[in-house]
């Protein structure tokens, strides 16, 4: 029942998404053939026509719909001057169609959104609460020693509050002993060291092949302070150093030494580099029967953990009143919105590779899962977030796209005249097939995930 609910759910967002076409248009009086789910080739599995409209269902109605105008039809019947046939139309009225699925979309989202916080008087914040569950059985001594307890909510990571689920996770792999990378500022303060301890060398110096060197004591590097940006997994932009091969191995051979003789030539400043690379401290707030108590500084060693299981749930937020509504569902809606702007920003710069990209098949099976597990408000706020999506995605500039077709009408605009429609054909039909071909990648990649017990 809770994958018929999701493919339900799925299906009313398309079917709203094409009616914001078709009444827009009937609203201009632009004469619309068709109305139809599923992508348009292959089987049919219904079709009527009722009055001058045919609706239909194909065979692959979960990926899609369309609504086709007779401009699309060269036997259609219509004179060339017709003012029924979309190109006709001033380019406002055009517009004003192209955009209507994804203005029906948006307000669906934020109309599903509203109703959750009006019918459940409450709304996931997007904030979390982190509490330590237990600890492995592995655990550091350090960790244990630390005073931390179960039942202890984390309030703060390196003076940084706790916002969302996987800072814990991200501060320890980034904290982690080795992790092949530091900053300027650590370089600089290690080459300052180890100069001050061998003072006939300077920064520009090369050490030569079986020359001895005292080493500095291991300096800690500096505490991981997370930003949005690494928390939504964008790379920032940097000037951090990272270890080639050649120094992750010296890193290695000079642990726990006062002193190394270099196995060959080395630069100062490589070398520095590579003994440079050592661990980030963890400290760490927790609240505590109302209280916040300090935890001695932690260290995640070389798998980049602390040993504790963490317990995350996320924070609600209780809704009384009509104004409270509007004002979470609104703030749900940016959020969202701008989570999706970062994930487009992922794929486009090459952070996510297609493998990691779902299709429908993936989106229903999470979907499913969801409502199965934690009841329907999760699921109508997951087809809240599908809405926004299709919105988004379908309004950016791709011919095939509702948004490739509202770049032509602007370059239209612009220079004063149609584009040819032989160029708007053969782009939109080579960036249909492009999709098209992306698609079936997703759901193959979905089937296999799902196969392998990847996606559960």
């Amino acid at each position: 029942m809770a994958i018929i609910k999701m493919i339900l759910l799925i299906g009313l967002l398309i079917f709203v998404h094409e009616l914001g076409h078709f009444l827009v248009a009937r609203m201009f009086k632009i004469k619309v053939e068709k109305f139809c789910f599923g992508l348009p080739f292959g089987p049919i599995l219904y079709e009527k026509k009722i009055g001058d409209v045919t609706y239909g269902i194909h065979w692959l109605f979960f990926l899609g719909g369309y609504v086709s105008f007779p401009d699309d039809n060269k036997d259609n019947g219509l004179p060339s001057d017709s003012p029924e046939l979309f190109k006709n139309k001033p380019i406002y009225q055009r517009a004003c169609v192209l955009l209507a699925g994804v203005t029906a979309n948006l307000i669906t989202a934020y109309l599903i959104v509203i109703f959750c916080c009006l019918h459940w008087g409450e709304l996931p914040s997007g904030q979390y609460d982190i509490f330590v569950n237990n600890f492995v059985e592995s655990t550091p001594k350090t960790t244990l020693n630390s005073g931390l307890k179960t039942g202890d909510r984390i309030y703060s990571i390196n003076g940084k509050q706790v916002e969302y689920y996987n800072e814990l996770q991200l501060v320890t792999e980034r904290s982690k002993k080795y992790n092949d990378v530091i900053t300027p500022e650590h370089y600089e303060n290690v080459l300052s060291e180890f100069l001050r301890i061998n003072p006939d060398l300077n920064e520009n110096d090369i050490l030569k092949q079986g020359q001895t060197v005292k080493l500095p004591h291991p300096m800690t590097e500096e505490k991981i302070i997370l930003s949005n940006v690494d928390i939504f997994g964008l790379k920032a932009k940097n000037k951090n150093i990272n270890l080639n091969d050649n120094q992750k191995e010296i890193r290695n051979k000079v642990y726990n030494k006062k002193s190394y003789k270099t196995e060959k030539d080395i630069a100062v400043k490589e070398f520095v580099i590579a003994i440079a690379d050592t661990y980030s401290p963890i400290n760490i707030t927790v609240e505590r029967n109302g209280k916040l108590i300090e935890i001695k500084t932690l260290t995640s060693g070389l798998e980049g953990k602390i040993g504790v299981v963490p317990k995350v749930q996320e924070k609600e937020i209780k809704i009384n009143t009509v104004g409270q509504a509007l004002k979470a569902s609104n703030d749900y809606m940016f959020r969202n919105t701008k989570l999706m702007f970062w994930s487009l920003k992922l794929l486009i710069t090459g952070q996510v590779p297609l493998d990691k990209m779902t299709s429908i098949v993936a989106v229903t099976k999470i979907g499913s899962d969801i409502i199965e597990k934690s009841g329907m408000l999760k699921g109508l706020l997951l087809t809240a977030i599908i809405s926004l999506n299709l919105a988004i995605l379908n309004v950016m500039p791709i011919p095939a796209l509702d948004g490739g077709h509202l770049l032509f009408l602007i370059i239209e605009k612009v220079k004063g005249s149609p584009v040819d429609e032989k160029i708007i054909e053969k782009f939109s039909n080579i960036f249909f097939y492009i999709l098209i071909l992306l698609m079936l990648f997703f759901i193959g990649n979905d089937i296999f995930s799902i196969w392998i017990k990847k996606i559960y």
